[in-house]
């Protein structure tokens, strides 16, 4: 209903509208199906296409389609963790087959003519087992955990290896205090500049969609400032739930990351529209896709900060990005000290 073209006389604003409305139609359409919710579940927006429907039987039920998405996620997972430790294992056995190919000439003719017990014998003398699994410690230094069991004759042993092949691995035997010193001025800040660089390149790859979200956003909020008109009146009539302010995305806190930029947008309006006889309630998931709302750093830890009014008493709280929030709630209560 925030949506309708009909809601609004502005020609810009029926034009925002329309576009949003039109969205909002194409995905009731999609999740009310429960085969179109399903196979989206799985594909995607590229599985609703006619490629990704050749790729889905059309006479699979939802049920079906769930199953399989369920077995893609698992092996997804189990690839990503083979990616990343690349288990290796090797099983050696030794077979004393002597009796087998080197029996004399006699043996032979006793087993035709005799019928004795002439089965030749074999018996495995020997078995090595190993396995490894590596650990990446930094993008060039990987530890090696290996392990091996041997058994010869009856008798057997083990061994387990942690092997570091880093260049000098940090000085060969270096003492401790040199390693925390290298882990601390080099280690932890190149992967500090990997992860930044990392970021750079998700945020560029993805900035003409953040922009699209963006303008989705700020139109979003245009057309919802009546309805937000009307809520607070009520609010204020009743001494209910009014949102003050509501910040969305990083939050620079510790003093250590001071040069860090905080990088939030206002979302005052947005969570007061979704305010309803005097309640917020915000479910577990990314708050990125709520009305009026966008993601302003893509790949990094966000939260939402909101300060509200509730029977004339100040509150504040900080969520994470996935959290689930519920508000009015009295530990939120901002104390008359502070």
């Amino acid at each position: 209903m925030l949506y309708h073209p009909d809601k609004h006389r502005d020609p810009e604003l029926k034009r925002q509208a329309e576009h949003l409305f039109n969205l909002v139609h194409e995905a009731y359409e999609v999740l009310r199906d429960p085969q179109s919710r399903a196979i989206y579940d799985i594909y995607g927006k590229r599985g609703l296409d006619v490629e990704g429907w050749e790729v889905v039987e059309r006479k699979r039920t939802p049920a079906e389609i769930r199953e399989e998405y369920e077995r893609l996620q698992t092996e997804r997972e189990e690839r990503r963790l083979q990616q990343r430790t690349n288990p290796k294992g090797t099983i050696s056995v030794g077979i004393d087959a002597t009796d087998l190919f080197d029996r004399y000439e006699e043996d032979y003719e006793d087993a035709v003519g005799g019928g004795g017990g002439g089965v030749p014998h074999v018996e495995i003398n020997k078995m090595h087992i190993s396995q490894s699994i590596e650990a990446p410690l930094t993008t060039k230094d990987t530890a090696i955990l290996s392990g091996s069991l041997s058994t010869h004759n009856g008798n057997g042993g083990g061994n387990i290896n942690l092997l570091l092949p880093s260049a000098v691995f940090y000085a060969t035997v270096g003492p401790l205090v040199f390693y925390l010193a290298i882990q601390q001025l080099v280690i932890r800040p190149y992967l500090r500049a990997q992860k930044e660089q990392d970021l750079e390149k998700q945020q560029e790859s993805s900035a003409s969609n953040i922009a699209r979200k963006k303008q989705e956003a700020e139109s979003a909020v245009l057309l919802m400032q009546e309805s937000v008109r009307r809520i607070i009146e009520a609010e204020e009539s009743r001494m209910g739930l009014i949102v003050l302010n509501a910040w969305y995305g990083k939050f620079v806190t510790d003093n250590s990351r001071r040069h860090e930029r905080a990088k939030v947008i206002d979302v005052t309006v947005p969570l007061q529209c979704l305010v309803k006889d005097s309640k917020l309630i915000l479910t577990e998931a990314t708050k990125s896709g709520l009305p009026g709302f966008y993601d302003p750093c893509v790949g990094e830890d966000k939260s939402l900060k909101v300060l509200y009014q509730f029977r004339g008493v100040m509150h504040q709280v900080l969520s994470g990005d996935s959290e689930p929030l519920r508000i009015p709630k009295q530990s939120h209560r901002i104390d008359a000290d502070t």
